[in-house]
């Protein structure tokens, strides 16, 4: 995601740190690296409970800014899927071999359930980045 700014870099991250403590979102930034995220416990109905953070990089010039990044989840969801995945699979080919049709429908189960899992993940994930996209757009002299 691309944010671009018409302000200098210094007073971008100023209005950033008191934008921030108004809405209950964390900001931290070192460099020209920045992270974005949602306060824990400060939100109603566990708008939180799913972390979701942006992470980008700031760049700057005399008059204009931009802040080029992505959203990551606060833990490795796609690498443990993955694993997962590989796990399911390998299970499922192994019990096939062997013939034992109860692993291969427990492994169909797991699958299912799993599929479940990243769904619930990134449904709940996206009111969170709605917020911090909501709270990035709106750093602009206006």
């Amino acid at each position: 995601m691309r944010f671009e700014y018409n302000r200098d870099k210094e007073t971008l991250l100023n209005v950033i740190d008191h934008k921030s403590k108004k809405k209950n979102i964390v900001v931290k930034e070192s460099g020209d690296r920045i992270e974005v995220a949602l306060a824990q416990g400060k939100f109603d109905s566990g708008v939180e409970s799913v972390p979701v953070t942006f992470k980008g990089k700031i760049t700057g010039n005399d008059n204009t800014c931009v802040i080029e990044g992505r959203f990551t989840f606060g833990f490795y969801l796609y690498t443990m899927v993955i694993v997962a995945a590989a796990l399911i699979v390998a299970r499922f080919v192994w019990s096939a071999y062997k013939m034992q049709t109860a692993n291969m429908i427990l492994c169909g189960i797991v699958a299912a359930i799993l599929v479940i899992v990243v769904a619930v993940v990134v449904v709940k994930a996206a009111k969170p980045k709605e917020i911090i996209t909501e709270f990035l757009k709106d750093l602009n002299v206006k």
